[in-house]
């Protein structure tokens, strides 16, 4: 590596000896010899040093040195370097020149993406565009870089569904644009080729990302950007010299485990005495705190069982039967070792070449990633290769061309996290999940026994391969003016996934499972993307100036995909399926859809004051029928004010240094909730079975060709305002986005013999505000620097139009309660014309009943129609009924709505909302000479969740598992002022004070409100100290730039959330709002290496 490296840099600097030689023949007049340097005297090597006007230009050497020939006196010198800002120096017949690049922090000078190769500057800007910070992408690690947008854009709610590497966040823009949640994900285009996901994108080949939120800026993009476009630019080559990268980062995740469990001993106190506060017999029945089954350590005291003391078990009082001793061993804990990789550790190696000329440039990468997962099993490994390049045939016409390369395995558990976070974490701690032999016990089921047993057994592999080619070239019809872009791109998807299930035995069954079933699935899609462009650039009296751009673009997609499964293969060793004695199970099936397009752009300007930006997208889908054509409109507008005399010649213009009212109107399509031909309705195979020996199919969808396009209208209005010459920016939106015809499932009569119908009958009205802010707080000539940046973002939805159904506000679901404000019964829940999206309704917990005296003051004649309890009161009418419970000290005083002394589903309230409706982030980077200290948080506030794992844990709603420490915290005799309820054995079929009418089942709504949790949170998600070590003292290595760091990545959560993650609980697997245990996001400590050569 090292011989390369060495060669690489020789063949690059001869390279460029020649070019430059060759240039300066060019020219005459006087040599012009110099040095630049950074603000801290930092010598800066491969600045390019050109004569404005022609093609003479050099680099700066290792010293930051140059030499340039051949130069007019009268001319004048421009020096560019990445990162800083350009500037142009006269040179008035002087030989020396010596110059200090600043860093390029200025906001008005940002150049920001807009789409299908179009640029702006921030100054002349006049949507809703946010640009991500690319500090965020330099240290930390990312499986997927969608994650990098966690807390950094405004409008963005982006959340960690999982902790799994290579996991998808969840990504919405300004709190969606569906009814359901459901399709409306932002559009990701990667070099103008549009992706589905970013989890194969290495960020070290990310030059910038650009988010387009509001609908004047995404109405290019038409009818798929309804959730927003994310505009991903990967690094191009340039002119100069060829450099060569290497980064390297490796670490350790360190494990959030969430709750602890009791010990042995606690676990049989609680579970017996929970039993026997039920009133139960035969708790000797009960699998791990019952006496009688040999496959749990615990035995009552005998002349049998005495020796059992001298061979590590314990003993301790029977809370059920004080008479009696119970012997037992604690194998608390044991099974953390199997589930929890506590030193997981993450590797990421970048290696990349780049160079150039006036002909040609290129830049080549590898990328390698791999991340053990938190739980032992899991993990996801990648690798990356990426080779792009320019070269220019004609003095009018170039060519580029590109290639990408990924693949990837995500290994999976045979369970779901749910599975893996409650039922295996709560393994009963008197079982042993070690047979006398050592090797790990089977338990009782795949999720209730040692993983160590099933990892090898139940067997899942899988791979993606994503591979992009595109082509394209640009004519300079008028150079500089008026030129023709035309690209063409393939991107091909395979996704292959093998799962086999080796015989296995439980250990309460008489003989092994030998199914043995094996599985094969295959997806693949191929997706073409031909487009071109014509732009045109120009000003006139030199007062006017237009930038206009029209296309066309024709998208195609085409999908495949085929599952089997089989049975009762002989052996072990054969996984495949052609190994099954049967074929249980074969499918396969293409579907594909086309999207033509026409659109085009104007930007105008008039002496950069006046700022006028016009969008229309023209789109066709083969979805729709009747409706298939859509147009798709953009306008925005703003102003510099700052620009005008007035302004200038003002005392304000001294502190007010930037002022650009903005204001903007667009349309955006979906059409995403819609199958590819569900139009034209669609037929099913009755239960995969035959009818007289041929298939028999049903018609499963009405025909419906007159859907049209979801539209989203919507009315910004921004300001863009600069603070002490533009060292303070902020960037202030407030949106309103109405989205009609929203896609919506109305349902059918039972005599239609169809259960429902996908309408154009719904609307959905999200407003906001955002603020970005940007400061330079510091900067001094003596190394000392500091900037920070922040953002927040506000989100509420309304419901606003709905199909109508006959009920009242054409409400679907939703719980009828009364309203004390109204004096009557009204609905809340569900979705309901004027209703909000995402509300949880639960029975609220006013307190823990203290002691009898409490229950004869608040609940003597209180009836419970949820648990079937009554009150003192009450028990001459009640007690002996069956079913029918006394209310007792420690059971929950619920609040009584309606006051009638009955507790009934009347009695519910909203007690929170699932999504958050203020986000944001903050960073800071301070620096003095060669060191920095990067830090940066994200926090989301206004959510809640439903903790249902530990509902479901302190219910006891499985009957024997292990609890949650925080039974401890339960109400007790000795506890009476508790918040927690009196610990019983199956709450669902006790005293319903956690389950209540959701009978053990989980469901975000109808719980008690005691588990409904405030997920507030402010993350510490990357603290990172860097060093750039002196140029002078890695120059004789032909390093010009190295740097080294150590990174803390998901450091801490601040919040009052007890669960493993407070971040919005967003998934769909068992319910938006509902934490049934979540794969938690790792701690992460990372060093890092940055070399270039």
């Amino acid at each position: 590596m090292k011989n390369i490296l060495k060669h690489l840099r020789k063949a690059g600097i001869f390279s460029l000896f020649l070019l430059s030689y060759t240039i300066s023949l060019y020219a005459q007049d006087i040599t012009v010899n110099g040095t630049v340097t950074d603000v801290q005297n930092e010598p800066l090597i491969g600045v390019t040093v050109l004569v404005k006007g022609t093609t003479n230009g050099t680099i700066t050497g290792p010293d930051g040195d140059f030499q340039l020939t051949n130069v007019p006196s009268n001319a004048q010198l421009e020096f560019s370097y990445v990162g800083m800002k350009s500037q142009t120096v006269a040179v008035n017949g002087q030989t020396t020149i010596n110059v200090t690049l600043l860093d390029d922090s200025e906001l008005l000078e940002e150049v920001v993406v807009t789409g299908y190769g179009g640029s702006q500057r921030r100054g002349t800007l006049t949507t809703a565009i946010s640009k991500v910070d690319n500090a965020v992408l330099e240290n930390a690690a990312f499986s997927n870089a969608g994650q990098s947008l966690q807390g950094t854009v405004t409008g963005l709610r982006v959340v960690n569904k999982t902790g799994q590497p290579g996991s998808e966040p969840d990504i919405t823009l300004r709190g969606g644009a569906t009814i359901t949640g459901d399709n409306s994900r932002a559009l990701i285009v990667v070099d103008g080729i549009i992706r589905n996901s970013l989890n194969d994108i290495n960020t070290s080949d990310i030059e910038s990302i650009q988010v387009l939120k509001d609908a004047a800026a995404t109405a290019i993009y038409g009818s798929r950007a309804n959730g927003g476009v994310i505009l991903v630019e990967t690094k191009r080559g340039k002119q100069g010299v060829t450099s060569v990268d290497y980064k390297f980062k490796t670490g350790v995740n360190f494990a959030r485990k969430g709750y602890d469990f009791l010990n042995a001993e606690d676990y049989i106190y609680y579970n017996r005495i929970g039993y026997k506060r039920t009133g139960r017999t035969g708790i000797d029945t009960q699998q791990g705190y019952g006496v009688g089954n040999n496959l749990f350590d615990i035995r009552y005291l005998s002349p049998d069982t005495k020796h059992l003391l001298e061979e590590g078990w314990q003993s301790m009082k029977d809370p059920y039967d004080e008479s009696k001793t119970i012997l037992f061993k604690d194998h608390a804990g044991e099974l953390d070792k199997e589930v929890f990789n506590n030193s997981a550790l993450t590797q990421d190696h970048y290696l990349s070449l780049t160079g150039g000329n006036e002909k040609g440039t290129f830049v080549a990468s590898l990328g390698y990633y791999n991340e053990d997962g938190q739980i032992i099993g899991t993990g996801y490994e990648r690798y990356n290769g990426n080779l792009t390049g320019t070269y220019q045939i004609l003095p009018f016409l170039n060519v580029q061309a590109g290639t990408t390369y990924s693949w990837s395995q995500r290994p999976e558990l045979w369970i779901g996290t749910f599975e893996m976070f409650y039922r295996t974490r709560s393994q009963r701690p008197t079982w042993s999940p070690w047979l006398e032999d050592g090797s790990p016990a089977s338990g009782f089921g795949t999720g209730d026994g040692n993983p160590a047993y099933y990892r090898d057994k139940l067997t899942s592999e899988n791979s993606t391969r994503r591979t992009t080619y595109d082509l394209g070239f640009r004519i300079d019809i008028l150079p500089e003016k008026l030129v023709l872009n035309t690209k063409g791109s393939l991107l091909h998807y395979d996704y292959q996934r093998e799962k086999f299930n080796k015989s296995y035995q439980t250990q309460t069954a008489g003989q092994p499972n030998n199914t043995r079933q094996a599985e094969a699935l295959i997806e693949k899609y191929v997706q073409k993307q031909l487009s071109s462009t014509l732009s045109y650039t120009n000003s006139f009296a030199q007062k006017h100036n237009i930038d206009a751009m029209v296309g066309g673009e024709l998208y195609m997609y085409d999908e495949f995909k085929l599952e089997a499964k089989t049975q009762n293969s002989p052996t072990d060793d054969i996984p495949t399926l052609n190994a099954g004695a049967n074929r249980t199970y074969t499918t396969s099936n293409k579907t594909a859809y086309r999207i033509m397009s026409g659109f085009g752009r104007v930007n105008y300007n008039y002496e950069m004051k006046y700022l006028l930006s016009l969008v229309a997208r023209y789109d066709g889908i083969s979805r729709l029928k009747d409706n298939r054509w859509g147009f798709f409109p953009g306008i925005s507008a703003g102003w510099n004010i700052m620009e005008e005399d007035f302004w200038r010649e003002s005392k304000i213009s001294n502190f007010i240094s930037n002022f650009k009212p903005r204001v903007s109107y667009g349309v955006n399509g979906n059409v995403n909730g819609i199958g590819n031909f569900e139009i034209y309705g669609s037929y099913e195979q009755i239960d995969a079975s035959n009818y007289a020996g041929s298939s028999a199919f049903y018609n499963k969808l009405l025909v419906n060709s007159a859907l049209r396009w979801e539209q989203s209208q919507s009315f910004e209005v921004g300001l863009d305002i600069g603070f002490l010459n533009n060292r303070i920016n902020f960037i202030l939106d407030y949106y309103n986005r109405s989205t009609k015809d929203l896609l919506t499932k109305q349902a059918l009569p039972g005599y239609t013999g169809f259960t429902e119908i996908m309408t154009n009958m719904g609307t959905l009205r999200n407003y906001g505000f955002e603020m970005e802010m940007r400061a330079n707080i510091l900067s001094s000539a003596n190394g000392f620097n500091w900037n920070v940046t922040a953002n927040l973002s506000t989100v509420a939805n309304k419901i606003t139009r709905l199909p109508y159904n006959g009920n009242e506000f054409n409400r679907v679901g939703g719980y009828q309660v009364w309203d004390e404000s109204k004096g009557g019964l009204t609905w809340i829940g569900g979705r309901q014309e004027g209703g909000k999206l995402g509300d949880l309704v639960a029975y609220k917990q006013i307190r823990i009943l203290r002691d009898w005296d409490d229950v004869k003051q608040y609940a003597n004649n209180r009836i419970d129609n949820v648990a079937s309890l009554y009150g003192p009161g009450k028990a001459a009418e009640y007690e002996g009924r069956e079913g029918w419970k006394p209310i007792e000290p420690g059971d929950v005083l619920w609040e009584d709505r309606d006051g009638n002394d009955v507790i009934d589903g009347y009695d519910r309230r909203v007690i929170g909302n699932i999504f958050p409706n203020i986000t944001g982030g903050f960073s800071s980077t301070l620096s003095y000479k060669n060191f920095s200290l990067y830090t940066r948080f994200d926090y989301a506030l206004g959510h809640t969740i439903y903790n249902d794992l530990a509902a479901r844990s302190l219910g006891q709603y499985q009957g024997s598992f292990n609890i949650i420490q925080e039974v401890k915290n339960t109400w007790s005799e000795d506890n009476p002022n508790a918040d927690l309820p009196k610990f019983y054995y199956a709450d669902q079929l006790s005293k319903k004070n956690i389950t209540r009418s959701n009978n053990a089942n989980t469901a975000a709504n109808n719980n008690s409100s005691r588990f409904y949790e405030k997920g507030d949170y402010l993350a510490l998600r990357e603290l990172t100290l860097s060093y750039d070590l002196p140029k002078i003292s890695i120059r004789n290595f032909d390093i010009s730039n190295a740097s080294v760091y150590v990174t803390g990545q998901n450091l801490y959560y601040f919040t009052g959330y007890t669960g493993v993650s407070p971040e919005p609980a967003v998934d769909t697997t068992y319910g938006r709002g509902i934490d049934n245990g979540r794969y938690p996001t790792p701690r992460t400590v990372l060093l890092g290496l940055s070399l270039t050569f």
